[in-house]
């Protein structure tokens, strides 16, 4: 979904928003079909690829579509509802898929999405009518001519370049040494192609998959920055807050689940209410200062958390997570779409640049705090667990949702030393994105209402 970000939008331009975004939605319900579908775990790998294309596509194309159809006072409103639904998504579909792989069979954890997809297609087909300003349709334009203005080159240096540095980031450290020719190789080619697509990008002007006209004005640059800084920061607690709760507390994935909803509730409500209150208070840079401010100050109380913690903290130290991520998360997609309002062709490609930095960001923090983490957790099993190689290695083979059980079976006179040694390593990790608290001084550069 990462790196196809550009090229969803750029489908979005050259072709009608409407026809597009249906046939990424029938993709994405391909690959769920798949998955749901698979014999074997090529299958399954195909189909989960199959399914990301797809909705790469569907989250640009519902953000395109609320930016087209609503009007400027309403679109706040709007993009905070999505966002919203999907900071619910976020904890209400472990909670589902945990229940169908316990009681019926992790198949209806992908096919559940046909007929709801099902449903949407129909809708879509029956009332979704963009204006024809929407799309950047030449007079007589033959499939092929379309086609060419996609700019195929452009993405296929960018997306091996994403996919380069992804792998890198993701084995550097762990699976490889960081000092190893795979993973120096990565970085290597990254910069290579990086390079030459944005020598091809200048060189293609509007034509681009990026145009670099869009990020000549100031708001759109410093936008795409804060959206990869915040969703950097807000990802690290919904990955290991989970795991605290699992390892630390003892609870099992559909209760961890549970325990997470102070920090989607509080998200759901800033997202609305910020998009509520936006038509009155016409500036985003409040917002963005706040929800990022609420994002540090979380961050840090996260750094306190003990073996014996109470309810009352964690649950408290999730509403200043929600509140922050909620009031933060969306504000440089409804800058970017205010910037380009008399340019409505214009938005898909400026909406799906920043979520590909917002994801790419998140991808990023999640590559940082993996490596943090392994080290720091292998560090504090040998020095405050007394565990030896081999049984380090059997713990972390075990998987977060075994640890508990494989404690007790193969050493329970460690289960508390075992503990402490996950809640150091977890709490390490909730310090990066204190030192990702730049998305403060971006905000007060934003200069747009």
């Amino acid at each position: 979904m990462c790196a196809l970000q550009p090229l969803s939008g750029k489908i979005s331009v050259v072709f009608s928003l409407r026809w597009s975004y249906l046939a990424f939605f029938v993709v994405f319900l391909l690959g769920s079909l798949l998955c749901g579908l698979a014999n074997s775990s090529k299958m399954y790998i195909i189909g989960r690829a199959v399914a990301g294309a797809g909705g790469a596509g569907v989250v640009s194309g519902g953000l395109s579509v609320i930016a087209i159809m609503t009007p400027d006072a309403q679109r706040p409103l709007f993009t905070g509802l999505m966002m919203s639904l999907y900071s619910l998504g976020t904890v209400v579909a472990p909670i589902i898929g945990g229940a169908f792989t316990t009681n019926v069979t992790w198949r209806w954890c992908f096919l559940i999405n046909l007929p709801a997809g099902a449903v949407t297609v129909i809708t879509l087909l029956c009332f979704f009518h963009p204006p024809k300003a929407s799309v950047l349709e030449g007079p007589g334009q033959t499939i092929w001519q379309r086609i060419a203005q996609v700019d195929l080159v452009g993405c296929g240096l960018f997306i091996p370049s994403i996919v380069m540095i992804l792998l890198a980031l993701q084995w550097g450290g762990g699976q490889y040494a960081w000092n190893s020719a795979t993973v120096i190789g990565l970085f290597v080619g990254f910069a290579g192609a990086i390079t030459v697509f944005i020598i091809w990008e200048v060189r293609q002007g509007d034509e681009a998959m990026i145009p670099f006209t869009l990020l000549r004005g100031c708001s759109v640059v410093l936008s795409i920055i804060f959206g990869f800084l915040i969703l950097g920061s807000a990802v690290i607690p919904v990955y290991y807050l989970p795991e605290w709760f699992q390892v630390v507390k003892n609870a099992d994935p559909m209760r961890s689940g549970v325990m997470v909803l102070p920090s989607v509730c509080t998200q759901i409500s800033g997202a609305i209410a910020s998009g509520a209150l936006a038509k009155y208070v016409r500036y985003y840079n409040p917002w963005c200062l706040v929800g990022s401010a609420f994002l540090c100050i979380a961050a840090g109380l996260y750094t306190t958390f003990t073996t014996s913690t109470p309810s009352s903290h964690w649950i408290g130290f999730q509403i200043f997570q929600g509140l922050g991520c909620g009031f933060a998360a969306q504000m440089p997609l409804l800058i970017v779409q205010n910037v380009l309002k008399d340019k409505p062709a214009h938005i898909p490609t400026g909406i799906s640049t920043v979520l590909f930095a917002q994801y790419f960001g998140s991808s990023v923090a999640q590559s940082v705090g993996g490596a943090i983490f392994q080290n720091r957790l292998g560090e504090e099993l040998r020095s405050r667990a007394g565990l030896d190689a081999s049984q380090v290695s059997m713990l972390l083979d075990a998987g977060t949702s075994k640890v508990q059980e494989t404690v007790n079976r193969a050493f329970p006179d460690r289960r508390d030393t075992v503990a402490m040694a996950y809640n150091n390593a977890i709490t390490d990790v909730f310090v990066s994105p204190l030192n990702n608290r730049t998305h403060i001084r971006v905000t007060n550069r934003v200069r747009y209402r």
